[in-house]
Formats: C-alpha cells, structure tokens, sequence
C-alpha cells in the first residue's frame, strides 16, 4: 500500500493506493472533488472506493447543460432591439486598437470573478453600467470566442442562467460586415 497526500478544496486528502484500486478518504464529501485527483490516477483499469456516506458517491462526474451559442445574425437583432447585454472580455488596450460592438460593455475577463460578485450599485459604478440579473439574457464576447467560452462558465458557476457565447466573437464580428466603434483610450488620473 502507498500512500499521497493531495490538496482538494480547503483540506488535505489522503489516498491510499493498492493494486489497481484507489480508496479515498472520507473528507471527499465536495462537489468537484474527482477534478482535484491527478490525472495519473484516471488511467484505465483504476478503479475508485468511495465512502457511502458522501453524496458524491453516486455522482463521479457532473456535467453542465450550456445554452446554444448566438450567431452574428441573432446577435445583430437583440443588439438593435436592446434585449441582451453583450460583455466584451478583452481588455481595454485590445479595445481602443482593434475596436469594439457597438453598445457592448467591457469587463476584462481577469477581473470577471471578482466584479461580478459585487453588489449592484458598485458594479455600476466602477465599470458604468448595471449589472444584469442573474436570470438575464448576456452573451459574452472576445476577439476569437476561447476567453467568451472561459467567462461564460465562469458567469454560469455564480449563478447566471441565460449566458450566452459568440463564438466567432469580433474577428466574426468584423468578418460579417458589423459596425465597430474605437473607444477613447483611458487616461491615467494622479
């Protein structure tokens, strides 16, 4: 027998390995616990022994049901009707050189997690414009659709239903034919 010693949320897990089983530690009672067991360990014939008292036990993945990306048609109508709030992740430079959607709202997707948890009247404050609800039509962009992808999971994990992604994000955007506006560099105030 061999034993690890492996992090997983706020406590140490320790796993013992035997021949082609691995039994984990009865702390293992969180949600996402087997994203957290090195992928040594997921080769085949490995087999896993859970405590029966974790609700997990009967779950060893969790999957999440994504809403259908928008295309720049679907994107292009809601915009002109004013019935989505579109969240354009690059960062401020990448605006002010490339360009941006018209009526699209920047929120770099580094400071996505923590901004998105403030309250209301902060949010409006600090990046001027109000927060959508959580149940809220959004649709998240970037220049190619990867960093849109990365915040729409990240919208999705605090409890945003309705999050949209534009796939092909700007450079689609462009491609297509859609207007750009060129935002005002920022200045730095002393």
């Amino acid at each position: 027998m061999v034993s690890a010693r492996m992090w997983c949320g706020s406590v140490w897990l320790w796993c013992y390995f035997f021949t082609g089983c691995v039994l984990i530690s009865p702390f293992v009672c969180e949600m996402n616990w087997l994203a957290k067991i090195p992928h040594a360990l997921l080769r085949s014939g490995c087999r896993f022994s859970i405590p029966a008292h974790c609700q997990t036990s009967r779950y060893l993945t969790s999957t999440v049901t994504l809403p259908p990306d928008i295309e720049f048609q679907e994107l292009k109508n809601k915009l002109e009707e004013d019935r989505v709030t579109l969240i354009d992740v690059r960062t401020p430079s990448e605006l002010v050189t490339d360009g941006k959607i018209p009526k699209s709202k920047n929120l770099v997707l580094q400071m996505l997690g923590v901004k998105i948890l403030i309250p209301e009247e902060d949010f409006a404050k600090q990046l001027g414009f109000s927060k959508p609800k959580l149940d809220e039509p959004v649709v998240v962009s970037c220049l190619g659709g990867i960093r849109a992808r990365t915040a729409q999971l990240a919208m999705m994990g605090v409890g945003y239903t309705n999050v949209r992604v534009y796939v092909g994000s700007y450079e689609d955007w462009i491609e297509k034919g859609g207007p750009v506006e060129y935002p005002e560099p920022e200045t730095q105030e002393e």
